[in-house]
């Protein structure tokens, strides 16, 4: 692994345990770590994503063979690049006067075109590693949901939030846009993925992510209308993702 590559995964690493873990454990103090204050439930399911993309990078940093980081890679640089697509997007909804707005747009400005750079070096040895194989029926069934969602999120935010099982602003709803969009994708390619280390870096993530937004949905359960479909939907849709992810993760071949 190259130094820019221990780099990347580490400084994008970092960040998103900076933000998840303000989310997470001290949600009302979120402000801290994010552009824009939010709710504490919002502040707990965007600190599950963020600690699930800290528990990619970290993994990616002891994988053997440099191909098996790609998937990892197309999952930091697909949200990150999403995120500031969004930003700049919604550009009123921030306070250039703190500090952490110009850290984010900083960030999210880096981090893609890094990772998009990484991508490219180890073109060779991502396909090789994509070649053959059989493909695994339900982590397309769950990439297809993930870029449906991301793709509503993103044009139409408003229709979304009225959508939402609990109540979510249409920028909020924007935002979530970019992660759905990068579980997507890395959910098309594990389906295709032969390796084993290149699978359980990313299949361990999407566990982490689906534990913690189920746990944090039921400390939050009073907010969901379970008199609608949308919140069945959701805690069924998460327990059944966190299924097919542990399945996958357990699977030898």
């Amino acid at each position: 692994m190259s130094a820019s590559h221990r780099a990347y995964f580490v400084l994008v690493g970092l960040f998103a345990l900076w933000v998840g873990a303000w989310g997470f454990i001290a949600p009302t103090e979120v402000g801290r770590a994010l552009p824009w204050t939010v709710p504490p439930l919002h502040a707990r399911f965007i600190a599950a994503m963020y600690l699930a993309g800290f528990t990619a990078m970290l993994l990616s940093l002891f994988v053997r063979q440099p191909g098996s980081m790609r998937i990892a890679l197309v999952l930091a640089s697909v949200w990150t690049g999403a995120l500031f697509v969004v930003s700049l997007l919604n550009l009123e909804a921030f306070d250039f006067a703190k500090p952490q707005v110009w850290f984010w747009f900083a960030a999210y400005a880096v981090y893609p075109l890094w990772g998009a750079w990484l991508l490219g070096r180890g073109r060779s040895s991502g396909r090789a590693s994509a070649a053959g194989g059989r493909v695994d029926a339900l982590l397309v069934v769950v990439a297809v949901a993930c870029l449906v969602l991301a793709a509503a999120l993103a044009f139409a935010p408003a229709v979304l939030a009225g959508l939402w099982p609990w109540k979510v602003t249409p920028l909020i709803a924007h935002v979530y846009c970019g992660p759905f969009a990068a579980w997507g994708l890395a959910a098309l390619l594990l389906a295709r993925e032969p390796r084993r280390e290149s699978r359980r870096v990313v299949l361990v993530a999407m566990v982490v992510f689906t534990v913690l937004t189920i746990v944090a949905s039921l400390l939050h359960r009073p907010l969901f209308n379970f008199g609608a479909a949308a919140a069945w939907l959701w805690f069924g849709g998460f327990a059944a993702w966190l299924l097919i992810a542990g399945r996958s993760l357990l699977q030898r071949n």
